[in-house]
């Protein structure tokens, strides 16, 4: 594989990510701290800091191995049954804000990206007063059918907590073909559900959204409101580690990008991006050193794989530095470490 040729995916390219608080609530017990690692994960980051935001490439790797793991397609959306509004701070909060379904959703849709920031909602409003509603989903980027079905059933399973809604009258549609059989889906979601369909969607009366939500505070509601507006106003600054990320993996291969350079990219000042990173202690060698492993075990995980293009691909200038630098990140040379992952 030349070097011209090492790409990286555009997941990986992107800056998209969920918080930790979303992640803890959704992951089992039973998932393991090397599971965590081997996707990327900081286990210590995950459980105690609240600024954490987790890659979407790094938790769909973890989705992925986990479902592998349970032999059971449909496991991350049965976990999805144990979530919370703790999984959702800002959006249960946001909802006191609301005296209404329809404000309500349009509320939870406007701070979603607080949460996380992979999909785009849509809530459209029928023509005819007797139709139905559409919360249509849509990924800004390509997204693994698992993610898409975990999304939706957020706001299908919290439906009760959320809504306040006790009728069955909504139903569920997705693109993509069906990984289990319907009846399990129907199961899982407590409604009919259908696939390559037109949209990914969750439909319902139009009724419910007069139903009014009882928990309303809106002045409590409003200061919240008030502090997620200005969160979102900077969304660079809401997930600055993860766009120094990105732009570190969009210019590889090559040299990684200085701090003038990374602040460019990103408008700000450089003065701005290191009062910036210091705020939130944030070290950019140490987000370099990890995009470059990230890259790195990426690239040598593909075929026909030559270690000097790899080096040169993460920014090594010398083969060596990247022999260091990877025993370093695996205990392993590059070379052991493709020997063992081919005989595993």
């Amino acid at each position: 594989m030349a070097l011209e040729s090492l790409t990286l995916p555009a997941q990986m390219r992107s800056p998209a990510a969920l918080t930790a608080s979303y992640l803890r609530e959704l992951l089992p017990s039973s998932l393991s701290d090397k599971q965590l690692r081997d996707s990327g994960i900081d286990s210590l980051r995950l459980h105690h800091d609240s600024h954490y935001r987790i890659p979407l490439h790094q938790a769909y790797a973890l989705l992925e191995t986990y479902i592998a793991a349970a032999e059971d397609a449909l496991i991350g959306i049965r976990h999805a049954h144990a979530l919370s509004l703790r999984a959702f701070p800002w959006l249960g909060m946001g909802l006191l804000a609301s005296t209404t379904l329809a404000e309500g959703l349009n509320r939870l849709i406007e701070l979603d990206p607080l949460i996380w920031d992979g999909i785009e909602i849509e809530l459209r409003l029928p023509q005819e007063p007797s139709a139905e509603v559409a919360l249509i989903m849509t990924p800004h980027l390509p997204m693994p059918p698992a993610v898409i079905e975990l999304a939706l059933a957020g706001w299908v399973l919290l439906g009760p907590a959320l809504w306040q809604i006790q009728d069955h009258g909504h139903r569920v549609s997705f693109q993509h073909a069906a990984r289990a059989t319907e009846a399990d889906y129907q199961g899982i979601f407590g409604c009919p559900v259908s696939f390559q369909a037109e949209a990914t969607a969750v439909y319902f009366p139009s009724t419910w959204l007069n139903q009014e939500l009882r928990f309303a505070d809106p002045s409590a509601g409003g200061m919240i409101l008030k502090e997620a507006r200005r969160l979102l106003a900077e969304p660079i600054l809401l997930n600055l580690e993860n766009e120094l990320r990105a732009a570190c993996f969009r210019a590889m291969p090559g040299p990684l990008p200085d701090t003038l350079a990374l602040a460019t990219a990103l408008g700000l000042s450089a003065r701005q991006l290191r009062q910036s990173m210091s705020e939130r202690q944030l070290n950019l060698r140490n987000i370099q050193d990890a995009t470059r492993r990230e890259a790195a075990l990426y690239w040598l995980g593909q075929a026909n794989t030559v270690l000097t293009d790899v080096a040169l691909a993460c920014g090594f200038s010398e083969q060596s530095a990247f022999q260091r630098a990877f025993r370093r990140w695996t205990g392993l040379t590059p070379g052991q470490w493709l020997q063992q992952s081919q005989t595993s």
